[in-house]
């Protein structure tokens, strides 16, 4: 768990999913934190908890080691022990609804959010996170309701721009959105929700901006995938198809088998470069790895079929309506090289 903002972390992904097509499927970024760090730091915090058990923010640090481990049954257990050692710890209450969220209790998130703000009116965080709830359940004037009450504690809430941005976003009022997202990358430059967001809308919009946008959040946030993946797709997209290999292949040292990627490579290859043999081989590499994937076997078979191998191409196309009876791009295949068989 890289971040703990946890409820527009969800939000992110259901409303600004980039797009897929048949041919450059979207890639999922993988989890790159090593476990192993997540059990050294649970033994680290349980060897200094045994020697003061009377912290409270012990307890809350190694409840978010045992979230990192998927542990959510301990993580609460040491979130609840912070509280009972410190009925103001707002860091535990934070965390508390956070473990309530991966729960999928709603009720209780709110109710421990409302907790929170009567041990210290004046955090605005306890507020933001209420703002995310009401989010999540379309309850949109609410959620800006709770926004501009965070804001009057602090105009200075990266936080808050972001969720007031997530709800623009949900509303579809992508200008208003913009520019709140803009405000939260301007406050708080290591965040990277917002200009994750910023890349998306200008991508979408076509907008001059979006190469030095994206190529700006790759260099500040070089081990983050979306955006990496983002700049190869638009890439290959405007004359750069070689520059885009190289960002490829800086995504597959993270997960060298992720068959999106494998298949991104050889679509660079077959489409942008003409390098069938390449293209091939990326495709055949693809479908090792995820043997259903439909659209790296259909472009292997129009690999096939322009390097003349008519044979093999169409048995590749017909394995592919096995699969899917409907898929017209093979049917359309098959038609097209019995026109050029005759």
């Amino acid at each position: 768990m890289k971040r703990t903002f946890l409820f527009c972390l969800g939000m992110a992904s259901l409303l600004a999913a980039c797009t897929n097509g048949t041919k450059q499927p979207q890639v999922i970024g993988p989890d790159t934190e090593p476990m192993a760090a997540s059990k050294d730091l649970v033994e680290l915090y349980s060897d200094s908890i045994a020697m003061d058990e009377g912290r409270s923010d012990l307890y809350v640090s190694r409840a978010h080691a045992y979230i990192n481990k998927e542990q959510i049954g301990a993580a609460m257990m040491d979130v609840t022990r912070a509280i009972e050692l410190d009925p103001k710890n707002m860091d535990a209450f934070l965390l508390l609804s956070d473990i309530y969220y991966l729960l999928g209790d709603e009720a209780n998130i709110t109710v421990t959010l409302n907790r929170a703000q009567e041990v210290d009116p004046f955090d605005s965080r306890p507020i933001v996170k209420l703002a995310e709830v009401n989010l999540l359940q379309q309850n949109f004037d609410l959620a800006q309701g709770f926004i501009d009450n965070a804001l009057k504690i602090s105009t200075y809430n990266p936080k808050a721009y972001f969720v007031r941005g997530m709800i623009f976003m949900a509303k579809q009022d992508t200008v208003s959105a913009l520019k709140n997202f803009l405000i939260a990358r301007e406050q708080d430059e290591s965040f990277f929700d917002p200009q994750r967001e910023v890349c998306r809308i200008y991508n979408a919009q076509g907008s001059p901006l979006t190469e030095s946008f994206l190529r700006a959040t790759v260099s500040r946030f070089p081990e983050e995938p979306v955006v990496r993946y983002e700049l190869a797709m638009f890439l290959q997209e405007h004359d750069a198809p070689e520059e885009a290999l190289l960002h490829y292949d800086t995504l597959l040292q993270m997960q060298p088998d992720n068959s999106r990627l494998l298949f991104n490579k050889g679509y660079v290859y077959f489409v942008y470069l003409g390098d069938n043999q390449q293209a091939l081989d990326y495709f055949n590499r693809s479908l090792e790895s995820d043997p259903s994937y439909l659209d790296a076997l259909y472009n292997k078979g129009h690999v096939l079929e322009q390097m003349g191998d008519y044979v093999q191409a169409k048995d590749i196309y017909n394995q592919v309506l096995k699969q899917k009876p409907n898929y017209t791009l093979a049917i359309d295949a098959i038609n097209r090289i019995a026109n050029q068989m005759e």
